[in-house]
């Protein structure tokens, strides 16, 4: 990296239908060692929406004026095309991920919130569902996300089981839909598809990860827990937590992100992990963090 980040933000996230979320948390800190900050939704209500987050970011995040702000998104950007060469086998899809985001975002046109749900209708055939297994449905799984499981950062479930409380692909589809709006606007980048030059960098993290660094395995119950995870993390204390206890989860995952992001941005290695070949930075992308 040859310019540094004067900010770095976190960000939770929630595929849920629906229009706004508990799921849904943003942390940002500045550089230095200043704990992260809890940040709530401009329109005033409790709870953001995901399209109220696109335009957040969209629009400089009320951001000082000369602000490089990086982005970690705990969500998939994209999904497995190597094990099969191909997103979905036998289907008409496109072959690169930036392609591939307005071609969800037009399946899913009309569901409320960024909201995926006609885009699994359509190909369902390759999801197991709560109602169906798919004839098509392999628990595939990127590059990233086996590396991620084999370094020990975390478990990883595949974007194409849809099953119970740890399935991540609606997630991963309505960012996806956000991603689409986003990708192309003035200086805005998405990595690893793009180079991370822009003023704004958006990137797909591993919350866990970034606990793991800070020496903490399974979820942050509390203020003392987040505490010393931030500790280890070179930040300063939060002084209390959100009031409910999971709101307090999400928010401990986006501020854990954004300390997190804020040590490793300078290492080279995380922005040149050894298996992030060509092909996969244009087809499935990579999970920042994870070497």
């Amino acid at each position: 990296m040859t310019r540094t980040f004067s900010h770095f933000v976190g960000i939770d996230w929630s595929g849920a239908k629906g229009k706004r979320h508990a799921g849904l948390a943003i942390a940002v800190c500045p550089a230095g060692n200043e704990a992260p900050s809890i940040v709530a939704p401009p329109s005033g209500n409790k709870n953001w929406s995901r399209s109220e987050i696109g335009d957040w970011i969209a629009g400089g995040m009320e951001l000082p004026s000369g602000t490089r702000a990086l982005i970690g998104i705990d969500s998939a950007f994209s999904l497995p095309f190597i094990d099969e060469g191909a997103y979905l086998p036998c289907e008409m899809l496109p072959d690169a991920a930036p392609d591939l985001w307005p071609f969800v975002d037009q399946k899913s046109a009309g569901a409320a919130d960024l909201f995926a749900g006609p885009f699994v209708e359509a190909f369902a055939d390759h999801y197991h569902r709560p109602s169906a297994k798919g004839k098509r449905y392999k628990r595939r799984m990127r590059v990233t996300e086996t590396l991620a499981v084999t370094s020990g950062a975390g478990p990883c479930e595949s974007v194409f089981h849809l099953i119970g409380p740890s399935q991540v692909g609606l997630s991963g589809l309505s960012t996806v839909r956000m991603l689409a709006r986003l990708h192309g606007q003035n200086g805005i980048s998405i990595w690893p598809y793009e180079e991370p030059d822009g003023d704004t960098v958006l990137v797909e993290i591993y919350a866990a990860a970034f606990a793991k660094l800070g020496g903490h395995r399974g979820k942050i119950k509390g203020l003392d827990d987040l505490n010393t995870v931030l500790g280890s993390l070179n930040s300063q204390k939060m002084e209390a937590m959100p009031d409910t206890a999971r709101e307090g989860e999400h928010a401990a995952d986006a501020i854990v992100t954004a300390a997190g992001l804020r040590i490793i941005a300078c290492e080279r290695k995380y922005w040149h992990p050894d298996n992030l070949s060509t092909k996969v930075r244009r087809t499935e992308g990579w999970i920042f963090g994870i070497l």
